[in-house]
């Protein structure tokens, strides 16, 4: 008599705009290279709301997140890294580089290996590929990351992209920088109130900005007063700007990230910059970026984009973590509730991160 094919839990995009549906499908099988991963917790961010959307023409159905934690089950015989099953690990988003472009060919000479970011064949969890909220999820060992003791399965779900945005932007951001310069985190959601508390836990004088209330609470919402912003600014108040270059001794902020995509407040970060500042980008607005070209000229101003962390990166945040104690504002709920998921995210009162339990549920 053959086996029955293994089965597991999993909620999939059937329709775009529609709720997720839970469901039952064929666990992954591995390839030679890969992991498997059981899937303890899974977060959701603002681009699984896009991809449920169909802004990014995903292929249906779907399992979406790209926010995984969990422990090795399964490890392929060509597997590279020192992984054991069992182990506690996070997965970062793209895997499986092809080896064979041009962003594989310069990640190879310029960092040794071959970036999965840089791939223009990636594969991409919750967004062309299937993700997380599931009960397996298969990981390339180069973008798998072990977790400190210390970080819960769900305390480590945002890390694995809201953490490790914020984080390789401030990395950015940073590069040079002396301890206790002026950085400003613009946008208090879930990427800025980790940023705020990275960037304290990095040393430097931090100013925390949101034109909401609830921003604004968040970013001093944090487990320790030593990740406690040192100015909360609200951006429509009539002497916000003020208000930061009075804080800077009228020099202006060394560095800005900026965790939301308005225009607006773009252009008007970069006014707050002292001379050689630089401003990271981390909002995706559908309109083409506009600044001013004066400011930008005359104070020898740097603008960058930031992508997710690299794993390396990644690891360092984790030590940071792990020493620090940063911690995301989570709201946890049961597989049952993924359908209603997204009526939670958007409730007005809603801040910090989402995060399905998964390991432990019931179909």
């Amino acid at each position: 008599m053959a086996c029955a094919t293994p089965q597991m839990k999993a909620a999939q995009i059937i329709e775009f705009g529609k709720p997720y549906r839970l469901t039952t499908v064929v666990v992954p099988q591995i390839k030679d290279n890969e992991l498997l991963i059981k899937v303890h917790a899974a977060g959701f961010c603002h681009s699984d709301l896009q991809v449920l959307n169909g802004q990014f023409g995903t292929e249906l159905p779907i399992i979406p997140s790209h926010e995984p934690a969990g422990t090795i089950v399964e490890i392929g015989p060509n597997a590279k890294g020192n992984f054991k099953v069992g182990d506690r690990v996070g997965v970062l988003n793209f895997k499986n580089a092809c080896t064979r472009c041009c962003g594989c060919g310069l990640s190879k000479r310029e960092y040794h290996y071959y970036e999965p970011r840089y791939c223009d064949s990636r594969e991409m969890a919750g967004f062309q590929n299937d993700g997380a909220f599931a009960e397996f999820l298969i990981a390339d060992p180069q973008t798998t990351v072990m977790l400190p003791s210390s970080v819960t399965f769900e305390q480590a779900a945002p890390l694995m992209c809201a953490g490790a945005t914020v984080w390789g932007a401030l990395e950015k951001a940073t590069t040079g920088l002396a301890p206790g310069s002026a950085v400003a985190i613009i946008g208090i959601g879930g990427l800025g109130h980790l940023g705020v508390q990275f960037a304290k836990a990095m040393g430097y004088q931090v100013v925390a900005v949101d034109s909401r209330a609830e921003g604004r609470q968040l970013a001093t919402e944090v487990p320790s007063p030593k990740l406690r912003p040192d100015l909360v600014v609200d951006s429509t108040a009539g002497d916000a700007t003020e208000q930061i270059f009075r804080f800077t001794n009228s020099e202006g902020l060394a560095a800005a990230v900026v965790c939301t995509d308005s225009l607006d407040v773009n252009a008007w970060a970069l006014r707050l910059l002292r001379i050689r500042g630089t401003l990271v980008l981390l909002g995706l607005p559908p309109e083409r970026w506009q600044f001013d070209a004066d400011v930008i000229v005359f104070k020898e101003l740097v603008i960058k984009g930031s992508y997710v962390s690299s794993r390396e990166s990644t690891e360092r945040m984790m030590t940071v973590v792990d020493k620090s104690k940063v911690r995301s504002h989570l709201t946890v709920i049961p597989w049952d509730d993924i359908p209603s998921l997204v009526d939670k995210y958007m409730d007005k009162s809603f801040k910090g991160r989402l995060v399905v339990q998964i390991a432990g549920s019931h179909i």
